[in-house]
């Protein structure tokens, strides 16, 4: 399992666990069964589901973006995909490193954006259409 996983369980224990909650009732709070949560908290767990993600955010009253700060968003598998195949194939280039830094902070900010309008499927439809509209002019551009 990814180690991002692993990071995520154990921050999701540790706000749990701050706010003097058990697994059983935490596992409640979030109608999931504790065998459930403690998957997730030990990293074991790879499919989130994101309104699951929003839920652990707001019952542990932090921000999705706090919960999600890691830099772990690998871009060397989309890279390959794409026509930036000489970044991808030097895993150890300051490239990678630089674009997966900005990538993820894009993917944070994006999951922090779209937390304001859970309930409005047309309001995320238009700003992640906005967005991808906007890195496909600069693309043009560029």
């Amino acid at each position: 399992m990814p180690k991002v996983y692993k990071e995520l369980g154990q921050k999701i224990k540790k706000y749990r666990k701050s706010k003097n909650l058990t697994t059983t009732e935490f596992a409640n709070i979030l109608n999931i069964s504790a065998g459930h949560l403690s998957n997730i908290e030990n990293g074991t767990y790879d499919i989130f589901r994101l309104e699951l993600l929003f839920k652990i955010a707001n019952e542990l009253n932090i921000s999705l973006e706090e919960l999600l700060q890691f830099e772990y968003i690998d871009v060397k598998n989309i890279l390959l995909d794409h026509d930036i195949k000489n970044i991808a194939t030097n895993p150890s280039s300051p490239e990678q490193a630089y674009i997966n830094k900005w990538l993820n902070a894009l993917a944070i900010t994006y999951l922090s954006t779209i937390d304001k309008f859970k309930n409005n499927k047309d309001a995320i439809e238009s700003i992640t259409n906005h967005l991808i509209d906007e890195l496909h002019l600069i693309k043009k551009i560029g």
